[in-house]
């Protein structure tokens, strides 16, 4: 799917579950491609602004021990629901065992969806595509890098005006695991004041690249 139609999936806001602490997520099936995606919601209501703030280094236990860190907004949000996705996922999987597996988010949604996809290498030793879009940071340190860049095959669409993508900062200690950018004229001071609308572009299939199927 291309990454700008993966995007409106992931946007629209039909058929999603809300479980634990508004973990929003949504199965799609693609039958003529043969692929699952577990899709993750952007950020929708003050629960979701109010762990996105959580910028601080939180242990994923029990997943991997306390060996690596992670923004703690968002592993929270992922310990509230985690299990009953990972049960759901495991089931469909049963009835489609030749299907491929991705993962995908968008802003509040893409770390989710990274967790996601470690969670279920975790349990599975399957290392699956995992595809974000207007991600925050969620890895702190070099650890925790290491342990999701090994987890998943990963394409991170990065706006460089999206301000969204540069939150909590490096200084903080946080990073991406990968970086894709797309390819938007930045106008460093005024793209700043237009956070909606770089953060929302994601959905137009000009601004990625023609070789985007081999990232």
């Amino acid at each position: 799917m291309h990454p700008a139609k993966l995007f409106n999936r992931i946007h629209r806001n039909d058929n999603y579950t809300h479980i634990g602490k508004q973990l929003s997520y949504k199965f799609h099936l693609e039958h003529k491609d043969r692929i699952i995606y577990v899709l993750f919601q952007g950020s929708n209501g003050f629960s979701d602004w109010l762990h996105n703030f959580m910028a601080i280094p939180s242990h994923m236990e029990p997943y991997e021990g306390c060996g690596w860190r992670v923004h703690k907004g968002f592993a929270r949000v992922w310990r509230s629901g985690n299990d009953v996705i990972m049960r759901e996922l495991t089931m469909l999987t049963k009835l489609f065992p030749d299907y491929e597996i991705i993962f995908g988010g968008f802003s509040h949604g893409a770390p989710l969806s990274m967790l996601a996809a470690q969670n279920w290498m975790h349990l599975t030793r399957e290392r699956r595509k995992c595809v974000t879009f207007g991600s925050p940071r969620l890895a702190w340190g070099d650890a925790a890098r290491r342990v999701l860049q090994a987890a998943m095959y990963h394409t991170n669409w990065v706006n460089r005006a999206d301000i969204v993508t540069t939150v909590p900062l490096k200084s903080m200690g946080f990073n991406h695991i990968f970086e894709h950018l797309v390819n938007v004229r930045r106008i460093p001071f005024l793209s700043n004041l237009r956070v909606y609308k770089h953060h929302q572009i994601y959905g137009n299939p000009d601004i990625y690249p023609d070789n985007w199927e081999s990232l």
